[in-house]
């Protein structure tokens, strides 16, 4: 009886250490951090994001010459004939004319009005930044969910091979324990449909792995054909998120108030007075006489003054208030959301840590639930079919735990990125 003895108390401790055992000795995979910033590095929503700020730049650059001087090359002819009486009056059209020369303009506003419509490109650009951010987080918190995916059915698979690797190794005994009539054949029948059983698992599990790792490349942008282990993500824990009003989404309402304020002054700025300066130099002459004493210049001033528009200023500035108005109900919303999602985080994860312990402690009566089984087997107190229920059950634990593993970092990330809809 000595051999029967050994097989369960032998199968048990390889058993238990396989199976409470949390490290991957393999783990030569990258961190969450390369997948993220490959992610961020690959995409194109945040290289648009950065083109937007330089165009702004450029726009201001371009608005600023708009206001200084601005030098014009002209030359125009016109030949207008007259035969005996028909044609254009030669008082009006000389008959013929050449104009060659450079001309001048500037148009003169006062300096705040140049440095109200230069914030609007300021504006934009604070804008198009706060947009980048939450589209990062948005980013950052969809590479994380999917390398949380990709880790925990990395888990599954691995713990599915373990087992299998014990049953396999344990395999060839067991059959020769039942030739020699220790066990009956339909244990030994029992076993064995339970190991092709697991077989199986593990191949799905090993497809499920593979799948979500290369879903995982294919949002990275990365080309690779390796399924390298992963460590477990390193997300985070705290559970005091910034506040509110130090968030992206306060930054993202911010920037947009000061854009429709802005608008306002530049609205106001529309219907003030312009002036227009202008002067041109060069070669003007109708060839009537002297043509070669026609080298001249010229100089002109311009004034425009709004004075009725249908109260369209009025209007308009009517539009942007209700705009500001919209805008602070959304912030309002938004900040009653932020902090119910805090909360609701929060609670969730004090219940999972819970879960957790509990499931850790019904694992220690689960371990010596088999090895009391383990002892009892050899002498047939307990049936085959027991004994392997009892493992079932272990595993169905050790299962459970990683899933509430995997659902505390799925709300950690939830916490870390918190995106509101």
């Amino acid at each position: 009886m000595n051999i029967p003895y050994t097989y369960p108390v032998r199968c048990f401790l390889v058993l238990i250490t396989l199976l409470l055992s949390l490290s991957l000795e393999a783990q030569t995979g990258h961190a969450l951090s390369y997948f993220i910033t490959q992610a961020q590095a690959n995409s194109p929503l945040l290289n648009d994001y950065n083109n937007q700020v330089m165009s702004n730049k450029i726009d201001s650059l371009k608005l600023r010459a708009t206001y200084g001087f601005i030098v014009a090359g002209e030359a125009n002819a016109g030949y207008s004939p007259n035969i005996r009486g028909w044609g254009y009056d030669n008082a009006l059209t000389n008959g013929q004319s050449l104009f060659a020369g450079v001309r001048v303009a500037k148009e003169f506003i006062s300096r705040n009005n140049l440095d109200t419509r230069l914030k609007a490109y300021d504006a934009n650009i604070a804008q198009i930044l706060a947009q980048k951010n939450i589209s990062i987080q948005t980013l950052n918190k969809q590479i994380t969910d999917q390398y949380i995916a990709t880790y925990t059915s990395q888990q599954r698979y691995e713990l599915s091979k373990e087992i299998i690797n014990l049953l396999n190794h344990e395999d060839l005994l067991l059959k020769k324990l039942t030739q020699s009539s220790v066990f009956k054949q339909t244990d030994y029948l029992t076993f064995k449909v339970t190991l092709q059983q697991n077989e199986l698992t593990l191949q799905q599990q090993q497809a499920e792995w593979q799948s979500n790792y290369a879903l995982l490349n294919y949002l990275c942008g990365i080309i690779d054909t390796q399924f390298p282990f992963l460590p477990a993500p390193n997300i985070d824990k705290t559970l005091n998120p910034i506040d509110f009003k130090e968030s992206m989404y306060s930054q993202a309402f911010k920037a947009d108030s000061l854009k429709i304020a802005n608008d306002s002054e530049i609205i106001k700025y529309n219907y003030k007075p312009k002036i227009t300066a202008f002067s041109d130099g060069g070669y003007q002459t109708s060839f009537a006489q002297t043509p070669y004493k026609n080298f001249g210049l010229g100089i002109g001033l311009g004034v425009s003054i709004p004075i009725y528009d249908g109260h369209q200023k009025k209007m308009l500035l009517q539009q942007n208030q209700l705009a500001l108005q919209t805008r602070q109900k959304y912030i309002e919303q938004t900040e009653r959301q932020y902090q119910q999602q805090i909360f609701q985080i929060q609670n969730q994860m004090e219940q999972y840590y819970k879960m957790i312990g509990t499931a850790n402690e019904q694992i220690n009566y689960a371990r010596t639930l088999v090895e009391a089984n383990a002892k009892q087997l050899p002498t047939g107190d307990v049936r085959m079919v027991d004994f392997i229920l009892s493992i079932n059950n272990l595993l169905s634990l050790r299962s459970n735990i990683i899933q509430y593993h995997t659902t505390l970092f799925n709300l950690q990330n939830q916490m870390q990125y918190l995106i509101i809809q």
